[in-house]
């Protein structure tokens, strides 16, 4: 099947043009042969001499694998690339074979007649329903690689669907140490590529990296183009109704047990956290996708900004505790989008404590979703390093008025709040903070309560050159540092939320650590979920208990670091 923005596949049998094509073969890595039966996989060959009208001559030396064939007579096209155009001869058959020391060759009919296809560089062959490939991006200076799904096909590059997640840590123009491609039949092969872009759909549900192929051989030239035409064969074959079905293509026939082994990881997943953490999830996709709109130069979207904090404030308003919880299990997410929600569900939670407006309310929200998202469009080795020199420090302070400045669309935004929560999230009492240096009475009260609850989330993360600190490390630090945190909201935060939070890992007097998901009224916790115990580190455990029951694990020691264990939450 032709490409659709192609012109229609020409059939060339004038001696002197057929010539001139054939001839192009006989260029280095120019040609390859495919049989007419089996998985259609290009063979390189070289084509020796060309006897016009008479004979071809090709030397097959460095694919011996495919001699029994060729001598069992089984036919096969020569396929080649001339000048943006793609050429295939009609089936040809071996008439004699030479064998030259350890070079063998074969010589075959002179063809007749070539089909000539010819192609625009920007074509693309698109991949229907139901036509998976799996693609796995590995990123130059990363240790992790991201997954996706391929869209489209070319000899210059592909289209690639990506989770949200991953999209948003995928900055434009970033290098790629391989762009590996898996066909349904478990074939595979990796290409080097860089991102010219990213983009979301537009449902916001999932985003598309643009991606260019760099320095590709002539022989992996040849495989991409063999993709290409079965990508355009599969998807032809689905469609046809009428005429001689088409054999369906051997890249696209899954193995029954790979199949089987994909049905069976899909049946036992399951989301930490529950519905609550699936509906929270939504929030989060949102955050990302943000992420991918703001890299690519767009404002902050209004509309989907309120719908994701009106989701926040109804999840809160249905169960507040499993929504803390919630907060904590989304742990395939970046560290940003983790601290976003946790920031946001927190300030949420404490503000509604202080029975704040529904308007005003909303706005905090939201602004507590945005204030740390400037940081996203900041070259990554500034996020990364240990120290920062001064201009380093100024560059990424400047992630508040990055943000500030995409919030052009967002008019039902209360001007005052956006302020406070996100351009004094980072100012402290004695002047030592972000972008402003403001002090004392210059910061008002959601100002102070935003910073508490912000670096009371940080500080249980990890940083460059620096572990998370557990939760009685933060508070203590937090107490201590009255010069630059208004102590009030840091005792309404103690109080608020506990010393072992809802989301935190508790470690108890019996060696247990367990996951608490709900406090008593004295914010003490009332419902746990045990997974390990310290004095037999090698048994995992999975047991939920609440009220009297958690007498059998002793008194609360203390909320402890779940990255020393390498637990996340169930």
């Amino acid at each position: 099947m032709s490409p659709p923005d192609s012109a229609p596949p020409q059939d060339v049998t004038h001696p002197g043009e057929l010539y001139g094509f054939l001839e192009a073969l006989t260029l280095p890595g120019g040609a390859s042969l495919c049989f007419e039966s089996g998985d259609g996989t290009p063979w390189p060959v070289v084509v020796m001499d060309i006897v016009q009208e008479d004979s071809l001559c090709l030397d097959v030396s460095a694919v011996r694998e495919i001699v029994p064939r060729l001598r069992r007579g089984e036919t096969f096209q020569l396929l080649g690339q001339v000048e943006g155009a793609m050429l295939t001869t009609q089936a040809l058959a071996v008439n004699e074979w030479r064998e030259q020391g350890e070079r063998l060759q074969v010589v075959c009919d002179y063809p007749q007649a070539v089909s000539v296809i010819h192609r625009r560089q920007s074509f693309r062959a698109a991949l229907r329903a139901g036509m998976e490939v799996a693609v796995l991006l590995r990123v130059a200076g990363e240790d992790t690689s991201y997954e996706g799904r391929l869209c489209n096909l070319s000899l210059g590059g592909c289209l690639v669907a990506l989770p949200l997640a991953a999209a948003a840590a995928i900055k434009p123009e970033k290098a790629i140490d391989s762009i590996r491609l898996t066909f349904p039949n478990q074939r595979h092969f990796e290409l080097p590529a860089s991102v010219r872009h990213v983009r979301t759909d537009e449902a916001w549900t999932q985003a598309q990296a643009g991606c260019e192929f760099i320095g590709l051989s002539s022989a992996m030239e040849r495989l991409v183009w063999y993709c290409v035409k079965e990508i355009e064969r599969e998807s032809a074959r689905t469609v046809m109704h009428t005429g001689r079905p088409l054999e369906p293509s051997t890249l696209f026939q899954s193995p029954d047990a790979a199949r089987r082994d994909v049905s069976r990881r899909r049946q036992t997943r399951s989301q930490p956290g529950g519905a609550m953490a699936s509906r929270l999830q939504k929030v989060a996709d949102y955050l990302n996708a943000q992420l991918v709109q703001l890299k690519s130069g767009e404002p902050v979207a209004s509309t989907q900004l309120s719908r994701s904090t009106d989701t926040l404030l109804t999840l809160w308003q249905q169960d507040r505790e499993a929504l803390l919880y919630a907060s904590a299990c989304l742990t395939q997410e970046s560290h940003l989008v983790q601290h976003s929600l946790m920031v946001a569900v927190r300030l949420l939670d404490l503000a509604q404590s202080r029975r704040m407006a529904p308007e005003r309310l909303k706005a905090v929200v939201a602004c507590a979703l945005l204030h740390d998202l400037g940081k996203g469009m900041l070259p990554d080795a500034l996020l990364r390093d240990e120290t920062l020199r001064l201009e380093e420090q100024t560059q990424l302070h400047s992630h508040v008025g990055m943000i500030l400045e995409r919030l052009e669309e967002c008019r039902w935004l209360d001007k005052e709040v956006v302020t406070q929560v996100i351009g004094m999230a980072n100012e402290r009492l004695d002047g030592s903070g972000y972008p402003a240096g403001k002090r004392g009475d210059a910061l008002p009260e959601l100002a102070r309560m935003m910073a508490v609850v912000d670096v009371a989330d940080v500080m249980t993360r990890p940083r460059p050159g620096r572990a998370a600190w557990t939760q009685r490390e933060v508070y203590r630090h937090l107490l201590t540092q009255d010069e630059g945190f208004d102590n009030t909201w840091v005792q309404r935060y103690i109080r608020r939320f506990g010393m072992a939070p809802i989301g935190s890992l508790a470690l108890y007097a019996n060696g247990a650590l367990a996951w608490v998901q709900r406090h008593d009224a004295h914010g003490t916790p009332s419902q746990v979920h045990v997974v390990l115990n310290t004095r037999n580190p090698k048994r995992r455990l999975d047991q939920p208990l609440n009220g009297n029951d958690l007498d059998q694990l002793g008194g609360l020691k203390e909320a402890v670091n779940s990255a020393r264990y390498r637990l996340t939450p169930v």
